[in-house]
């Protein structure tokens, strides 16, 4: 990687991550799993501003790239990701966590917004991206799928299944990427 390229991803990190504290900490006191939050934005950072395809301005765009946060009590580095990349307002964003909002404390799908599934219980989301990546190999689109899982989750059955399942449909458009945070 050279250096603008590193400077350009480690800026947005920090802007994501500084915007991460202003809600958690001076906004919204149902900020909660901060830690997983944080542990995320680096890998966020690299797939938002580097390598996913994807158009603000058409959020369902049939060819864009799908992100899939499968632990998704770290959602707050998503919604500041999604805020840092267009798809938030600000305005919206101070609104996580609150009673009528669309930014609670896992994610709801709201495609328009850039949440491609709603997610509660851990070990959901690979399942999800694989739907998801074999549903774009039918179609002949030029999408991928991208799926966070936690560490923690790898223990979860459903997804080791998932993981079986994954080769046995030669999917080259899902990346899976856990985020070891020990």
């Amino acid at each position: 990687m050279d250096n603008e390229l590193r400077k350009k991803i480690e800026t947005s990190a920090l802007a994501v991550r500084k915007k991460c504290l202003d809600i958690a900490y001076g906004r919204s006191p149902s900020a909660t799993h901060f830690g997983g939050a944080l542990s995320t934005v680096d890998i966020l950072a690299v797939l938002y501003f580097e390598i996913m395809n994807y158009d603000v301005s058409n959020p369902t765009w049939k060819n864009r790239d799908r992100f899939f946060i499968s632990k998704g009590h770290s959602v707050l580095g998503y919604y500041c990701t999604l805020a840092k990349a267009g798809f938030i307002t600000d305005e919206e964003l101070l609104s996580y966590g609150q009673n009528g909002t669309f930014l609670p404390g896992h994610p709801v799908i709201n495609k328009q917004k850039g949440i491609e599934f709603t997610n509660g219980s851990l070990g959901m989301g690979l399942a999800v991206g694989i739907g998801h990546a074999i549903a774009a190999k039918r179609k002949n689109l030029a999408s991928r799928s991208y799926v966070l899982i936690g560490d923690g989750e790898c223990n979860e059955g459903s997804v080791w299944e998932a993981m079986m399942a994954a080769p046995h449909f030669k999917l080259d458009n899902l990346i899976a990427i856990v985020d070891r945070n020990s």
